[in-house]
């Protein structure tokens, strides 16, 4: 009973700020048509920093951390290989596989890792994760790309495709942070104290707007094919990764990040992807919010679960 307390007395800013969310879209004071503006706004400027400012700190002469980035792209592949082969078996349609297989694999990892990380291990322990999301967000980029192109028999344009991910202004902050690294960049106080401010307020809007973000509507019609997606996104895929990790011997903030990459809910990006390429948009909309709401328990349940054997 007291590690179930714990775990819900740290998790539960996060979750404060969710309801923070969703009341405010009650309120009407954030409108649906509000939320792309400022998702565009929390990924080029507070999540930008955040995710300079931990990069930056990082250590990247660590085995460790070798180790980690390694272990996460093969975990990936693995699942990105493992559902093209036996999703379209199933799921037919060549607008809907496409949708399916990524919010298999694809997860909100961006907003999510490091909100866990930082909440269950502190600030200035998440530097794992911030390496990690540096790599696993272009990788989930690149293969959502891929995984359309192939299921609907074009051809892939590496060119468009890499633009792209060196266009994203995650990739541009993880490049950036990882040079003032390598080099041992410094800057002075009175600048380096409102980027380190900016980023901090990263995990509180992140979490506010996924809050506003929950709904479910015009579910009738994909019930079944967006329950099963989700029951493999949210409990098989961490199922195959977690107990992985921890044979491989990752721990901590190590964990947390590989754990929320395998277990958080359907990236919100997907959405967009799923219309541009040609996708079910209606379908992407429909996982995501299904996800999103049921990894409220089921994230919360992988954690305990990791508490609770000392893991993390």
């Amino acid at each position: 009973m007291r590690l179930l307390i714990d775990t819900l007395l740290a998790l539960f800013p996060l979750y404060f700020y969710m309801a923070t969310g969703a009341l405010l879209r009650r309120m009407k004071v954030l409108k649906t048509e509000d939320l792309p503006r400022m998702n565009a706004l929390l990924f080029r400027s507070f999540l930008f920093f955040s995710l300079f400012n931990n990069v930056r700190g990082a250590d990247f002469s660590g085995a460790q951390n070798g180790r980690l980035l390694l272990f996460g792209v093969c975990a990936v592949v693995l699942l990105f290989a493992l559902y093209m082969l036996t999703v379209p078996r199933i799921v037919r349609d060549p607008q809907r596989a496409p949708v399916a297989i990524q919010a298999m694999y694809r997860s909100n990892f961006v907003l999510l890792g490091l909100a866990y990380a930082e909440q269950l291990c502190g600030p200035e322990n998440i530097g794992p994760v911030s390496l990690l999301v540096s790599v696993i967000v272009p990788l989930f980029n690149l293969m959502a790309v891929c995984t359309f192109e192939l299921l609907r028999g074009g051809r892939l344009h590496l060119g468009q495709i890499l633009l792209k991910i060196v266009k994203n202004p995650l990739i541009i902050a993880s490049a950036l942070g990882a040079l003032c690294a390598l080099c041992k960049i410094t800057f002075p106080e009175y600048l380096d104290k409102p980027m380190r401010s900016l980023g901090s307020a990263a995990t509180p809007l992140a979490m506010v707007l996924v809050g506003a973000s929950l709904t479910l509507k015009s579910m009738a019609r994909n019930r079944r094919l967006v329950l099963g997606v989700s029951a493999v996104k949210l409990l098989l895929t961490p199922l195959l990764v977690v107990p992985a990790a921890v044979l491989m011997g990752f721990r901590d903030a190590a964990l947390v990040g590989l754990m929320t990459a395998a277990a958080a809910p359907t990236a919100v990006a997907s959405v967009a992807m799923s219309y541009e390429l040609g996708g079910d948009g209606e379908l992407a909309a429909q996982i995501v919010a299904t996800t999103s709401l049921l990894s409220l328990v089921t994230m919360f349940l992988w954690i305990l679960l990791l508490r609770g054997m000392g893991y993390c």
